[in-house]
């Protein structure tokens, strides 16, 4: 993103053709070849450690599969690139309307409440890809009730345990709370999905958790849990790169050209666009990044039998 700054003169200096690549140079004191050497590598560790532990914990390669399972069906990741695009070019055009943004954050809360419904279809999970992903099921209202009053007691655990770490206690305490409250996220997670998949049938629940535990199913699932981790992290910072230079850096520029007459680089004037854009942006890409991991882990889940018990299938809407 620096690099769209190059010809200009630097941000601190004002020397010309150095850009903002100056900040990377001043920050490190070393040449932005090193130092955009030393960023290759180090966003390359993740990979590579990924990549060490998969023969450990993914013996059978369950959590991989699960993973470029839906890049099989296009009819599940081309919808999702025309949403990112459509509202892209959306909110490029209308980033000035105020109702935009509620739009967008309506829409996504929609397609994230029938999330469930259609990525956890047992139908769809145990096809040998999701080419009907948005084929709805209906897993019971025990399964329902029992997956809201779940979720309600962990955004109590989690708001307990978030309090805690505001009080501030020592560095440690922290470390260890915010771990617990990472634990408690997973495996709610599991729970819920497990609760949903045997239609709130206890005693199923009970016995497929037990029979996963013993299945290898704790090194696939922190594998994946991982793999997750590490595409989020890849997204989240151009983002905040992005912001950062929206925040910091454009504004000086454009000074600098309004005082001298000079005209902004196409590249920069788009990612100040998209700035302005960000907060419809986020919740558009929320979307098929929430389809997606929600299908990835059920798709894992379910690998492992969850659910399969004839007496709990879920059945097809409409309701009955």
């Amino acid at each position: 993103m620096l690099a769209l700054t190059w010809g200009m003169p630097g941000i601190l200096t004002m020397e010309s053709d150095r850009g903002a690549l100056e900040l990377l140079e001043f920050a490190t004191v070393r040449p932005y070849p090193q130092v955009l050497l030393a960023v290759f590598l180090f966003f390359m560790l993740p990979p590579l450690l990924l990549g060490a532990l998969r023969n450990w914990w993914d013996r059978d390669g369950r959590a991989r599969a699960a993973l470029a399972w839906p890049w099989r069906a296009p009819a599940f990741w081309l919808p999702g690139v025309l949403w990112c695009v459509g509202w892209a070019a959306v909110s490029f055009v209308l980033h000035d309307s105020d109702g935009l943004e509620l739009v967008a954050m309506a829409a996504s809360t929609l397609v994230f409440v029938a999330a469930p419904f259609s990525c956890l279809n047992p139908r769809t999970l145990d096809d040998a890809a999701p080419a009907r992903w948005w084929r709805p099921g209906w897993p019971g209202m025990r399964a329902l009730a029992m997956c809201l009053a779940l979720w309600a007691a962990y955004a109590l655990a989690s708001f307990a345990v978030g309090e805690v770490i505001a009080i501030g206690p020592a560095a440690w305490t922290m470390v260890l709370l915010s771990v617990l409250d990472e634990l408690l996220s997973a495996c709610f997670l599991v729970i819920a999905i497990a609760i949903w998949l045997n239609r709130g049938h206890w005693r199923a629940v009970r016995s497929d958790l037990l029979s996963i535990w013993r299945n290898g199913f704790i090194g696939e699932y922190v594998w994946q849990s991982a793999a997750i981790a590490v595409v989020f992290i890849a997204l989240a910072f151009p983002i905040l790169v992005c912001a950062i230079q929206a925040i910091f850096v454009i504004p000086q520029y454009e000074q600098w050209a309004h005082a001298t007459g000079a005209q902004l680089p196409t590249g920069l004037r788009l990612l100040v666009e998209a700035y302005r854009a960000n907060g419809i942006l986020l919740f558009v890409l929320a979307v098929p990044l929430g389809l997606y991991f929600t299908l990835v882990q059920g798709r894992l889940i379910r690998q492992h039998g969850v659910g399969k018990g004839d007496s709990h299938e879920i059945v097809a809407f409409p309701f009955r």
